[in-house]
């Protein structure tokens, strides 16, 4: 899952789905365009065009170019955000972990097409990191309000480290991909994030014990 370009699961309500399909359609056709023609050799009127919608259409759901590479990501980090509040859960990590689950379309072979983008251009690498760090920042005002006041700077740290576990597990996906030239399997994506969520859990199970003493 780069958290690029995640999908949210299917919506209940006809405007809801329409939205969602027209989100994905731009999604879709602009990547594949992408990957025909270059990031900076498609326009924003071919991905109209492959989308069947305006132009307007396409800047009502993507406010620039580079917002397209990502799909759903900022609904998903809003997603995220909703399972964690008002008051946040007993436990964020485990939320955390549920909320991936979830997703779909993060760690599939579309990935490594993003992740070359990426490398070439830096408006949308910059734009992957704002994701990440909305997601720290979520995760840390959860881990926050979990843990006493005073440890604000333990909630921070242990969300940036479950975003490093994230980045790492992300970058073991793609390795596998292009080493072995297929998909990771569902199973395998699932040891891929328990591993990376049980890393940031350990770090949380440490600080509650503290708190303990």
């Amino acid at each position: 899952m780069s958290i690029a370009a995640v999908k949210l699961p299917r919506v209940a309500g006809l405007r809801e789905r329409k939205k969602a399909a027209t989100r994905a359609a731009i999604h879709d056709g602009a990547m594949r365009l992408f990957a025909a023609h270059g990031f900076a050799g498609t326009t924003i009127d071919q991905i109209a065009e492959a989308a069947d919608v305006s132009r307007a259409t396409v800047f009502s759901y993507f406010p620039t170019k580079e917002d397209i590479v990502f799909g759903d990501a900022p609904q998903a980090v809003g997603a995220l955000e909703a399972a964690l509040e008002p008051a946040g859960p007993e436990d964020t990590i485990a939320t955390v972990r549920a909320w991936l689950g979830q997703l779909t379309g993060w760690i599939e072979p579309e990935l490594l097409l993003q992740r070359r983008i990426e490398r070439e251009v830096a408006d949308v690498a910059a734009r992957r990191l704002q994701l990440f760090g909305a997601i720290e920042q979520v995760v840390a005002r959860a881990l926050q309000r979990e843990l006493a006041p005073e440890e604000h700077l333990a909630a921070r740290l242990a969300a940036a480290s479950l975003i490093a576990a994230l980045r790492v597990a992300e970058d073991d996906a793609v390795a596998r991909m292009e080493r072995d030239d297929r998909p990771l399997s569902p199973e395998e994506i699932d040891r891929l994030l328990d591993a990376a969520v049980a890393f940031a859990g350990a770090g949380m199970a440490a600080l509650r014990s503290r708190q303990a003493h």
